[in-house]
């Protein structure tokens, strides 16, 4: 990845082919859009959206031929990362990311219509089935399934344009500044006005029913990404090692649910108390 890197960062036509050619193939959209990223975190929001444009024509295709996942996961990271450039605090990119997220499920959600709901039938095809094997009966509230689809592709999407500027921004400190996202990442905390934006909004949107599922996990996404920094500061404050670290994504991947909603509780404590400030160093 460090090779790939610095050919991107030879010049603009470099990182336009790369972004280009990963554009083109199956499901490397994530790279092409990693490198535009990169571009514009070094080089500024004016080369960032020159290889943008070049980016833009192959995943312009593939949402011609159904899938915008390439597109929007592009026109996103470049947005996240001009917001990165321009305040230097994740926290800040974490609170962009919320509307633009939202921008991108909305279309998403226009062109996948069909999709959508063809999933639907397929899902009350399937329970109909199991119902009739069953004595118990069995409804599907199509309009909450639809909900729950449409706000899992904002909040997929939104990770995943998050990611990618994570991973943009590796490079740009492996490149330039050896240790520096690290240290980034391991501070990064939701201010308590930022927690209380979050909290405000949920509630409201619940009490005023604003299709509050459909919102639920992308406003969660910015408390889940600080979990996972507290946890990474933290251990590295211990000087804990990579074992522990091991051990924590183990029980993400066999405990999903549970430790995504303990994460969030755990932001949510860090941003009233600052709990990586409270842990003794090692040293």
């Amino acid at each position: 990845m460090r090779a790939l890197a610095e050919l991107v960062m030879k010049g603009r036509k470099q990182a336009a082919f790369v972004a280009v050619i990963a554009a083109l193939l199956p499901l490397l959209y994530w790279v092409s859009a990693a490198v535009i990223a990169l571009v514009a975190l070094r080089k500024g929001p004016q080369d960032g959206a020159g290889v943008l444009v070049w980016a833009v024509l192959p995943a312009g295709a593939w949402a011609y031929s159904g899938d915008p996942t390439p597109l929007a996961v592009m026109v996103g990271v470049f947005i996240l990362a001009v917001a990165l450039r321009q305040a230097a605090n994740w926290s800040t990119v974490l609170m962009v990311a919320l509307p633009v997220g939202a921008l991108a499920g909305v279309g998403l959600g226009l062109a996948l219509e069909g999709l959508l709901g063809q999933v639907i039938e397929a899902t009350e095809k399937f329970l109909l089935q199991s119902a009739s094997q069953s004595t118990e009966s069995i409804t599907l509230d199509k309009e909450h399934l639809k909900l729950l689809l449409l706000g899992g592709l904002a909040s997929v999407h939104t990770a995943i344009m998050l990611l990618c500027l994570i991973l943009a921004r590796s490079w740009q400190s492996g490149l330039y500044n050896p240790g520096g996202f690290q240290k980034e990442f391991h501070q990064l905390r939701l201010p308590l006005k930022y927690t209380g934006v979050l909290i405000g909004v949920l509630a409201l949107s619940s009490l005023l029913d604003l299709s509050f599922m459909r919102w639920l996990p992308l406003m969660l996404l910015p408390w889940i990404f600080a979990g996972f920094a507290l946890v990474h500061g933290s251990l590295a404050k211990r000087d804990l090692g990579r074992s522990w670290l091991i051990v924590f994504y183990l029980s993400v991947v066999l405990m999903g649910p549970y430790v995504i909603t303990l994460l969030v509780f755990a932001a949510v404590i860090d941003s009233l108390v600052d709990i990586r400030a409270r842990i003794p160093a090692k040293n």
